[in-house]
This record gives C-alpha cells, structure tokens and sequence, in this order.
C-alpha cells in the first residue's frame, strides 16, 4: 500500500464529503482525542501524521531544529499547502506534547481556526472530570461549527462504527503471533495510517477484505522479532521498511499510536453516558508515554511476550520530551526482566539512514 496511494485516496474521500457540506477537522494528538465526538457531529477527523524531511526543513523557518521534528514537519506541510491539510476547516490542538503545542502557536499564519484541548497527564478521578468538562467544551464547538446536536444515540452510533474497525484490526493484528507471520509492522501501520484519514465507514469494508485475504492465501514475512516502543511512526517516515525490509527484522508488536494503541481497546457501550465512556477509553486506556505514572510496561511485557518478540528497539525522534526523558527507566525495567533494547533518536533527515542501518543490523545480529 504505497503512501502515496493512501494520501490520495484520503484527499478523494474527503474532499467529496466536503463539498457536500461537510467539516474536516483536524487533529493533532496522538491516540488521547476521540475521533467518535467528530462523527457524532457529522463531521470528519483528519489525523495529522504526515511526516517528511523536506517538510522538516521548511518548518525550520519556524520552530528552532532543537524541537520535535513532527511539529517542524507539519508546519512544512501547512507551509507548503499539502493538499491533504489543506482540507482542513478547523483544528483541535492543545496540551499533549511540546510538538503539538507548538504547532498550534503558529496556525494563525495559516488562517486555520482551531479550538484548545487540554489533557491532563494524569488518569485519576479529578484528571477524569477535567478531561470530560474539555470534551464537553468541544462538542459543543462540533455543533456550532456543524449545526448539528450531538446526541447519545449519535455519539453511541460513532462509537459503534469505531469498535468495529477496531475489532477488526484486532484480528488482523493477531496474525502477527504467527511464525512468519503473514502480518508485519508495514502492515498494521498502513492500515491505521488509512484509517487514521478516511475512518469507518471506508475501512471496515477494507478490513474484511483484507483479513478474507490473509485467510485465503497468507503471505510469510521470516525474520529476527522485535518490539517496537516509542514515539509514533508518521506516514511518509522510511524506519518501518528499514527495519523490515533492509535490515531483516520483523516487527510483531509494539504499543505505538501509530499502530496498536489505536486499536487495542474498545470505548464501553454499555455505560449510559457515552462521552464518560470515551473519557475512561482515552485517558485511562491509552499506551501515551506522557502519562504520570508511566503505566505501560505491564502492557509491554504482556505484548512482548504475548507476541513472541526477541528485543525492543526504542525509536525516539529527537527533542520528544514524552519519550526521551523515559529512557534510561526504560532499559532500566527491560534489562531487569532479560530484554535487549536498541536506543535508537532520530528525526526525518536521511543523512544518518546508514549509521541507523547499521545499529539496526548489529542490534538484530545480536537478539537472533
């Protein structure tokens, strides 16, 4: 599934609902903003995961280069007027990292509306209310932006189109437990990156085709197993085909937003009132690095082990505080447990593909 193919696609889908009247809204945080609360308004979320590292130099006219090289990228892509953000009619930014809140200091300069979200970094009872009293803020900027209420029976409905195509990269998903499996992390990641721009109703037909196909005639991808942790892989980022395709690694797990988190838990239909189901799901549930306490390593090991991996590679894009400040407790928690972990910074320049090229090998050499 070239990338390219995916941006496009998204472009078609969005741009007919659009012209339809639709909203297109975008969002910035990475797996803590439910998409259900858009669809519940009859609007459309549009996830920002594009990355590049052209764009990254454009927003270096921005953002100084000792900042996170998605918030430099995607103002690159706003910059540069990518077609697919250009979509965008309003934006949901806020508190989640440094990187998103940096993006949405310089939207003005793109004309782009955009109504603030704050998420607490915690996940108890008082960060719970906080978190509803912000999703109640925002729905009821949804309706005067649509005009349209967003109802129990709405929000239910969203939420039940979600849990289905979750369900069903779930099972794709599991294929990954295999012996050379027929999933890979590629795999996952393209469909999440698709599902991430078009939503439901375009992926869940998609889904069954491709879970229908794997059954039929199931490819095998043979290689050294690895956990991927860390910061989220964007669409247009190369570190995924290095570590599956030139360096002989497979990935069969990981906890990212780009992959598994979005998709690992379901948002509760049976509590009576949706949006607090939405907040347990996204607060409470999500596998986010910038949550206090860092509560997933009991997850990481499940999956680790659930999935039969043989070391972690811990990819860091420079200067993401949500994750670089976790590392050396990180290595700290695996080692005690008998892991081997890869450190592994970078942002999107391709001068140092080589140096990571050789790490990986020499990494997969040594668990295999």
């Amino acid at each position: 599934m070239d990338p390219t193919v995916i941006i496009n696609d998204a472009i078609v889908h969005l741009k007919s609902h659009k012209e339809n009247g639709s909203k297109i809204v975008g969002v910035v945080q990475h797996g803590i903003f439910p998409d259900e609360l858009v669809l519940a308004a009859g609007a459309f979320p549009l996830h920002l995961i594009l990355g590049g590292k052209d764009e990254q130099e454009i927003g270096d006219q921005y953002l100084s280069s000792t900042t996170c090289p998605f918030g430099r990228s995607t103002l690159g892509f706003l910059e540069k007027k990518h077609p697919l953000y250009s979509l965008i009619d309003t934006m949901i930014v806020g508190t989640f990292c440094n990187g998103v809140q940096n993006i949405s200091n310089y939207l003005h300069y793109f004309q782009i509306p955009a109504i603030p979200l704050i998420v607490p970094h915690g996940r108890s009872n008082s960060a719970f209310n906080f978190y509803l009293n912000e999703l109640k803020k925002i729905q009821t900027y949804f309706e005067t932006l649509t005009g349209n209420k967003i109802t129990s029976e709405s929000l239910t409905a969203a939420i039940s189109s979600y849990n289905e195509m979750r369900d069903l990269l779930r099972q794709i998903n599991h294929f990954r437990k295999q012996d050379n499996p027929p999933v890979r992390g590629l795999t996952i990641h393209q469909l999440v990156w698709k599902a991430s721009l078009v939503g439901p109703k375009i992926m869940i037909p998609e889904l069954r085709n491709v879970l229908a196909e794997i059954k039929r005639s199931p490819s095998n991808h043979s290689g050294v197993r690895v956990f991927l942790t860390g910061s989220g892989i964007t669409l247009g980022d190369s570190v995924v085909e290095i570590i599956e395709d030139n360096c002989g690694g497979v990935i069969v797990a990981d906890d990212l937003w780009s992959a598994s988190d979005y998709f690992l838990e379901d948002v509760d239909l049976t509590n009576p009132d949706p949006l607090k189901s939405l907040v347990e799901r996204y607060l409470r549930k999500n596998l986010c690095g910038r949550m206090i306490p860092d509560t997933r390593i009991p997850k990481i090991l499940e999956l680790y082990k659930t999935f039969h991996a043989s070391g972690i590679i811990n990819h860091t894009l420079k200067f993401c505080d949500s994750y670089s400040n976790l590392k050396p407790e990180f290595r700290k928690k695996m080692t005690q447990h008998g892991i081997s972990v890869l450190d592994l910074d970078r942002d999107y320049a391709e001068s140092n593909i080589g140096q990571i090229q050789t790490r990986i090998e020499a990494f997969l050499e040594m668990i295999a």
